[in-house]
């Protein structure tokens, strides 16, 4: 008998767009809540906690949902995309539900789909089931990660009481815009009316977009800059420490998740937890104990120290290449890199060209698309000879000539390359 995650896999692939009509992008919100209305709007029977951003979503989101989970309240995590598993999408604060759980839940589905006179994209069929999920385990919250952007994610036809909006990059450009403001501007559009609207540490260009739109929607802003005081962040070799202050209390967290950055995501989701009523000590203990797939992901492969990362932007490139030079100083350490369209490929790789001696530029699987050859070129441009860059579009091929290299290699740049290495497969 097939695998969950197996039989999961194919249902949804088989609504790819390759496969299946996606529809015009102006057209998804409604579209969306038909599929909805068709299900019996599962959505409306829990309380939801909805982020936007362009990194650390998915990160924040998990945080989110283990402090509701430790104070009692049952909350289902909707996340996007997966690095390993397909269930890691839909799960109870970071757990799997029970196969045969997933596996009603996807009947219900497939009847729901049945009344359509359309037939929906991957991504609102992975939305609506979660929703269905949550539903039928009895989830009272859930914390909803949107996909790409906001105003027309699929995500965006819920009603939120507590929205989060993370820091801002130049991304996905073709699709939400091509300046700060713009990008923004879609991913504000997930501040509702009367709500409580938690702002990250971010560039002032998206502050201003994110506190008009609050305003508009008389919904109140908290902002991290003014709520979180004396932060600090130390890596150290076994753990993380991070210390801050919220309205005079003290904080001293030593965590497995790595960087500054994921430390101020952990700052922010207290803060939340704080403010909304479900900040508890066991909570926060259960949090230094967290660990997430693919973020700053630490494994030995013999003598060999590799680090799996899904850095896919310019900020949490230079977050991930930092941590990585701080807690293994003085090694020649190669990066195996590859990135799918539509993200900053020159700032990454000017980073990486400069920090890494040898660089692998390889494929970011099959799922979306990326061009192994293009940057290869770039990166050999940049580097301009200071860096040996070597070319292998096969992943698991790149990661071994990786091993050949040095001792100490991190793998980057996208969910849909680290995704390729399963943490039980022995690839050395």
């Amino acid at each position: 008998m097939a695998a969950t995650e197996d039989i999961l896999d194919a249902f949804f692939m088989s609504y790819m767009p390759s496969f299946g009509i996606t529809g015009l992008r102006e057209a998804r919100l409604e579209r969306m809540r038909t599929l909805l209305g068709a299900l019996g709007n599962p959505e409306n029977s829990f309380k939801k906690i909805h982020i936007a951003g362009s990194k650390g979503k998915g990160s924040t989101s998990t945080m989110l949902s283990i402090l509701l989970d430790k104070s009692g309240k049952k909350c289902g995590l909707y996340l996007s995309p997966h690095v390993y598993d397909i269930r890691e999408r839909f799960t109870l604060s970071g757990r799997f539900f029970s196969d045969p759980l997933y596996i009603d839940s996807l009947n219900e589905l497939k009847k729901g789909i049945s009344k359509l006179s359309f037939s929906p994209s991957t991504f609102e069929l992975y939305t609506a089931y979660a929703y269905i999920l949550f539903k039928k385990a009895g989830c009272k919250y859930a914390v909803i990660e949107t996909g790409l952007g906001g105003r027309l994610d699929a995500t965006n036809t819920i009603q939120s009481d507590v929205q989060v909006l993370m820091p801002i990059e130049l991304e996905h450009q073709d699709m939400l815009g091509n300046t700060i403001k713009e990008i923004a501007t879609e991913k504000s559009k997930i501040i509702k009316e009367h709500s409580h609207c938690y702002l990250s540490e971010m560039l002032d260009e998206a502050k201003d977009v994110f506190l008009t739109e609050a305003e508009e929607k008389e919904s109140k802003a908290i902002l991290f800059d003014e709520k979180v005081c004396s932060f600090s962040h130390i890596e150290e070799k076994a753990c993380s420490h991070t210390a801050f202050q919220i309205d005079g209390n003290r904080y001293s967290l030593h965590t497995r998740l790595r960087g500054e950055a994921m430390a101020k995501n952990l700052a922010l989701s207290i803060l939340v937890a704080k403010y909304e009523g479900f900040l508890t000590e066991k909570g926060m203990r259960a949090l230094e104990k967290l660990e997430i797939p693919g973020r700053f992901e630490i494994r030995d492969y013999g003598d060999k120290t590799v680090v799996f990362e899904v850095a896919h932007t310019k900020r949490s490139m230079e977050n991930a290449i930092k941590t990585f030079k701080s807690i293994f100083p003085d090694v020649d350490g190669t990066c195996v890199f590859s990135s799918v369209e539509g993200k900053d490929h020159e700032a990454m790789l000017k980073m990486i060209t400069d920090n890494f001696n040898t660089v692998v530029i390889t494929k970011a699987g099959n799922f979306k698309k990326s061009d192994p050859q293009k940057l290869f070129a770039l990166a050999s441009s940049i580097s301009k000879g200071q860096a040996r860059i070597m070319l292998e579009k096969d992943e698991k091929k790149a990661f071994s000539l990786a091993l050949g290299e040095s001792s100490h290699i991190l793998v980057t740049g996208s969910f849909y390359l680290v995704g390729n290495f399963k943490r039980e497969e022995c690839l050395c």
